[in-house]
């Protein structure tokens, strides 16, 4: 039999490369030494391929021998296995032999011990990695399919797959000159409202003066000539008219490519205005600074711009959005 470490070595390379499997030719192969293979071999009177029973290697014989089928040959086969108790008139050389077989079993067993679990670590370890590798194929799987379906959604919808930087900061800028605008209408109803108030307190103090004056005159007068102050009269009441829009060919010029709910709305707005006139709540009735040019609420988008006549009634001039109106009054500017 060969050195001790190296069988030992050898056993365990092929225990991990095999995966815990020992066959048992080559236990016999180097455990066994090979006087007791040939000896074993020549009572059973087995024949070596190539070779004579005297000059045949050991793995030959543990070859065969390992191949037996015969249940008592098997058992003297796998009895040369079994570590052999030194005899009491054995030699030292033999009970030494023996320490060292058991030193070595033990050291095997050892090491096929901590092999099996650094084996069965490794298993574990790609079991988990396996685990770990469908779980996000899986997700993989679902997001990918995710995507498709927004994909779908957004040819659907006719929107762009991704808004590029540049849409943005076009909604920037569209957003920041609607709050110019704003901020300017504000300005401008601010102004207004400021000359209103003014003008009421002249008004007010021109009537203070008047009634002031009116009371020292009266004082001046005899008492016994002082007129007696006849009830003034009931107010006529006003008359109600109704404002008579006629609609230019413009305004029916800018119906082409307006849904028939914006021109019902557009519609509603007009007469609304004609039968309800500029106080109304919600139509936002107003004049468009430096020109005789004034517009209506239509819907929250859409304006209505008109012109009045000399006679009291309006000309609707044109339908056009919120967001054009710079442009709507140049063109009526134009014109």
């Amino acid at each position: 039999m060969a050195d001790s470490p190296l069988v030992l070595r050898r056993l365990v390379e092929h225990v991990l490369k095999s995966g815990a499997e020992l066959p048992l030719a080559m236990l016999l192969e180097q455990l066994v030494a090979v006087k007791q293979l040939r000896a074993l071999a020549r009572k059973f009177d087995l024949s070596p391929k190539g070779f004579r029973v005297d000059k045949a290697p050991a793995r030959v014989l543990a070859g065969q021998l390992a191949e037996l089928r015969d249940g008592e040959r098997l058992d003297e086969v796998l009895g040369l296995l079994k570590p052999v108790a030194p005899s009491r008139s054995g030699s030292e050389a033999d009970v030494a032999r023996a320490g060292e077989l058991e030193a070595m079993l033990v050291l095997r067993d050892s090491e096929l011990r901590a092999a099996r679990e650094e084996v069965e670590r490794a298993r574990e370890n790609l079991s988990r990695a396996r685990d770990r590798e469908s779980g996000l194929q899986r997700r993989v799987e679902l997001l990918e399919q995710e995507s498709a379906m927004l994909r779908r959604e957004a040819v659907e919808a006719g929107k762009p797959r991704a808004a590029p930087v540049a849409d943005r900061s076009q909604v920037v800028r569209e957003l920041e000159r609607r709050v110019r605008q704003l901020e300017d209408e504000r300005e401008g109803f601010v102004a207004a409202d400021e000359a209103l108030r003014r003008q009421l307190a002249h008004n007010r103090s021109q009537l203070r003066e008047l009634e002031a004056t009116n009371a020292e005159l009266e004082e001046l007068i005899p008492k016994s000539r002082r007129r007696k102050k006849k009830p003034l009269p009931p107010l006529p009441e006003a008359e109600r008219r109704v404002v008579v829009p006629y609609f230019e060919p413009s305004f029916y010029k800018s119906l082409d490519g307006k849904d028939r709910k914006a021109v019902e709305r557009a519609v509603q707005a007009v007469f609304l205005f004609c039968t309800e006139g500029h106080s109304y709540p919600g139509l936002e009735v107003k004049s468009i600074g430096g020109q005789d040019v004034w517009s209506l609420r239509a819907s929250l988008g859409l304006r209505v711009y008109f012109k009045p006549r000399s006679d009291g009634d309006v000309d609707v001039l044109e339908l056009a959005d919120r967001e054009d109106q710079h442009t709507t009054l140049r063109r009526l500017k134009d014109k």
